[in-house]
């Protein structure tokens, strides 16, 4: 698997789904407001950290495209939701505030 970068085409458009999902929500619960949440990205040693706002929306591990849930503002939890390599891109289980809990 290729390294992740801000650059690399899976992840431009895994942020652009991750956006959307963001953006369809957030025009359905607030029909009248005009500025929807705005993303960045973080490129870091080990993640790619996605900021939804002001807080930490997910991490993308650079070594495999694994996208992990944040557990704080610093750190991502132990296990993966997807991979943006995969035939969903990543988005399978995403929401509009970040990735799903696991199922237990």
């Amino acid at each position: 698997m290729p390294t992740v970068t801000l650059a690399t085409p899976e992840f431009i458009t895994f942020l652009a789904g991750c956006k959307k999902i963001s953006d369809d929500n957030f025009q359905q619960n607030n029909p009248h407001s005009l500025a929807a949440p705005a993303f960045r990205s973080d490129e870091g040693k080990r993640y790619v950290k996605v900021v939804r706002n002001t807080s930490a929306y997910c991490f993308i591990d650079k070594t495999n495209g694994d996208v992990l849930k944040a557990a704080s503002w610093k750190s991502p939890a132990k296990h993966a939701r997807g991979n943006i390599f995969d035939e969903h891109n990543g988005l399978k289980h995403m929401g509009p505030y970040g990735p799903a809990y696991l199922r237990g």
